[in-house]
């Protein structure tokens, strides 16, 4: 297991570097931020100062080489049009979209994985076509369309919810619902055919032979065993949650990472784009490890197969 660990680990300080390095050069193909801050008319030795005061009259190499230097220290730079660190930016936007995920994960696997169960155990039952109808569309519809549609239901002609920002607690259901519709589909897709696998092998039918209930044998066995394709894209589900939020959050004007990201990328504010892709890289991997890690729970041979 100490193997298996130290290997993943590697690979992802390696991924981590992989993504910081390639974020940071791709978006100096974007332009320079200094025509951006500079007022209209200006002199090209004005642009020239301030270009030289951010640094970006350095070589390329150079400026990577002390951005690296600064994450070492936890450092993250400032931002260049606000002119504040990164990280109290970041931090001040965080806490909301974690809020926005962690109520949409909520949704997604409290009505995914029980709507999945229920179409495989009772997959002739109407509510089961039904169900199978949701998991099209949810699959189908786009994010942002979802979102107009959630909007224009419950806050224009209905106005049970707020429409935009995030100032009253209800203010949270629609983007988490808007959010949560895809991966909510995804869940009760694969625990759907999760369990139908399980139900079609061996032990099942000798379980059902001796008398047990369906009911048990789906909660003592079946549900443990169908556990490792769920435990598997619920990892990557939590990644698709945080990069959904960056249209979500724009489409409901959540003050989140990903409203961040769309304007710091339309000012061209490097170090902030730099900072919330690194964040969202390093929480993809660290997922992905600790779901690796939950399969050797559930799984013991994928525990003895990992020490090798």
């Amino acid at each position: 297991m100490s193997v298996f660990l130290i290997r993943r680990l590697v690979q992802a300080a390696v991924s981590l570097l992989g993504v910081t390095a390639l974020i940071f050069f791709l978006q100096r193909l974007a332009g320079d931020p200094v025509l951006l801050m500079v007022p209209e008319g200006a002199t090209q030795q004005s642009i020239d100062a301030l270009r030289s005061q951010l640094g970006f009259d350095r070589p390329v190499h150079v400026q990577f080489a002390e951005y690296m230097t600064g994450l070492m220290q936890l450092d993250f730079g400032r931002s260049i049009i606000q002119n504040v660190p990164v990280a109290d930016i970041v931090a001040s936007r965080l806490p909301h979209t974690i809020r926005l995920a962690a109520v949409a994960l909520v949704l997604a696997l409290g009505v995914g994985v029980p709507l999945g169960v229920f179409m495989a155990v009772r997959r002739n039952h109407p509510l089961s076509r039904l169900g199978m109808g949701f998991v099209l569309a949810g699959q189908s519809l786009p994010t942002f369309w979802s979102g107009i549609l959630l909007i224009l239901i419950f806050a224009v002609w209905l106005g049970w919810l707020p429409s935009s920002g995030a100032r009253q607690t209800s203010s949270v259901i629609l983007p988490a619902i808007c959010l949560s519709l895809l991966s909510m589909a995804t869940f009760a897709r694969v625990a759907r055919t999760a369990v139908l696998d399980e139900l079609g092998k061996p032990y099942v039918r000798a379980a059902r032979a001796k008398g047990l209930p369906l009911g048990r044998v789906v909660t003592r066995h079946v549900l443990r065993n169908s556990a490792i394709p769920v435990i598997s894209i619920a990892a990557l589900e939590i990644a698709n949650l945080l990069s959904g939020a960056v249209i979500v959050e724009t489409v409901f004007a959540w003050p989140g990472l990903g409203q961040l990201t769309i304007q710091s990328i339309a000012a061209r504010d490097f170090p902030i784009v730099q900072a919330v892709v690194l964040l969202g890289a390093f929480v993809s991997i660290f997922l992905n490890l600790a779901a690796d890690l939950l399969y050797s729970a559930v799984d013991p041979r994928i525990r003895l197969e990992g020490g090798k």
